[in-house]
């Protein structure tokens, strides 16, 4: 640490060398008063922009598009085998069961953030990216410590074309959660706001054709997962690569009858899909209402800790620089003053250099004491998903487990029906 401190002061070295130039020549000379007007009164008050309405042609669609958003990525860091690498969660600050709870709380922020722009046929929160839909959003967090959040997310459609990838930052305000009129807001709520209109622009650069090409897909590659020996013909694959990621492309070479009764009955099994994926959302929904007031009480208590621990790091590196370049600085009036002003200013000098480092420690241990704070109220979250019971053509099925666990029973339960029909018995 000595060694990064002495370096980075030493950049400093000529800039105490001339504020101390600075100090002695002021000390001889007048004070002049400048003759330029001062600059007084209120300082601009900044407008919060209000959200414009989307284009007529995005509300007034003929064709709308459904929309599914996977629970985000936590972005947990990996090692060289692809496992989640201890050390350096912890050199990241990453709490596991916290980076997950928001890893679904951003999934259902994003959502709620696009069902208000009022030009997707529906969006949905899903455990991943095996459910039917038009369009993907893919989302990641690379940040989140209650004071700065840093989000990405890609927008992918049913033909596997990738729309469109961004990042998006925000920092939330020292005094966001001191003023009443923020209570119950969420103060990351700008990252998703950002987000959620960029999925729009997206949009509004989608062609009617293009919405319902891809709408067509959709179907079609739901239709293969049933019945792939009949539905393949439809479909083409091709692998391609894009700004370095690699995707599949889907083509359709064609389209089945539209009374093909098959197809017909496969239709009624998504459908059936799309209503357990919207009885999901009431587990999405009392999930957040179980962990927001947890997660808010967190974000509330650990934000003046994050910021002080910020605040008391950049102190304390910029007191140890300060501290190393006044020592270097005594010791360049000690060997070239003869004077007993020289001598003085090479005294003073040094002693800020002990007060510096000293108070640069002391920071230190402010900051371990703030980051241990943080620790424990990150720890204090967990997830929790209900049983669902459905009942289906005179079935009633219960699911348990997560929500993924849930859905992958559902999935296979709806492919279970679907075999037993197109497999009659047969009696010998």
């Amino acid at each position: 640490m000595f060694k990064r401190i002495f370096k980075r002061g030493i950049r400093l070295v000529s800039v105490s060398a001339i504020a101390a130039s600075v100090v002695l020549t002021a000390c001889s000379s007048n004070t002049r008063v400048s003759d330029q007007p001062l600059l007084v009164g209120p300082s601009p008050v900044e407008q919060t922009p209000t959200k414009q309405g989307n284009a007529p042609e995005l509300v007034n669609a003929k064709v709308f598009l459904d929309v599914a958003i996977p629970t985000f990525d936590p972005g947990f860091p990996t090692d060289s085998y692809g496992n989640i690498d201890g050390d350096e969660l912890e050199d990241e600050g990453i709490w596991p069961e916290l980076r997950r709870t928001e890893s679904k709380l951003f999934s259902s922020e994003l959502k709620a953030a696009m069902d208000d722009e009022k030009v997707f046929a529906s969006v949905s929160v899903v455990p991943d990216a095996s459910t039917p839909s038009d369009l993907f959003v893919l989302g990641k967090i690379n940040h989140s410590d209650s004071e700065v959040v840093n989000i990405s997310i890609t927008v992918v459609d049913s033909t596997g074309e990738i729309r469109g990838t961004k990042e998006f930052e925000h920092t939330v305000s020292k005094g966001f959660l001191r003023d009443q009129r923020n209570k119950d807001k969420n103060p990351y709520e700008p990252v998703f706001q950002q987000a959620s209109n960029y999925v729009v622009s997206l949009l509004s650069k989608m062609s009617l054709a293009d919405k319902e090409y891809i709408k067509s897909m959709s179907l079609m590659r739901y239709a293969r997962y049933y019945s792939p020996e009949k539905y393949e013909q439809y479909i083409s694959t091709e692998l391609k690569r894009k700004n370095g990621q690699r995707y599949y492309k889907f083509e359709l070479t064609g389209l089945p009858d539209d009374d093909d009764p098959m197809l017909k009955r496969i239709e009624d099994l998504r459908a059936q899909e799309l209503l357990f994926v919207d009885r999901l959302q009431d587990n999405y929904d009392v999930f957040e209402a179980k962990t927001q007031d947890a997660y808010g009480n967190w974000q509330a208590e650990t934000l003046p800790e994050v910021v002080a621990a910020r605040e008391a790091q950049q102190e304390r590196n910029a007191k140890a620089i300060l501290g190393v370049g006044a020592a270097i600085l005594a010791a360049v009036l000690a060997k070239n003053s003869n004077s007993s002003l020289g001598e003085a200013g090479s005294v003073v000098a040094g002693i800020g250099s002990v007060f510096a480092i000293s108070d640069a420690f002391k920071n230190n241990a402010r900051m371990k004491q703030h980051s241990a704070v943080i620790e424990e109220q990150g720890k204090a979250l967990d997830l929790t998903v209900s049983p669902m019971v459905i009942e289906f053509e005179d079935q009633v099925i219960e699911l348990k487990g997560t929500a993924q666990e849930q859905y992958l029973q559902w999935k296979t339960h709806l492919r279970k029906v679907f075999q037993e029909e197109e497999t009659p018995n047969v009696q010998l």
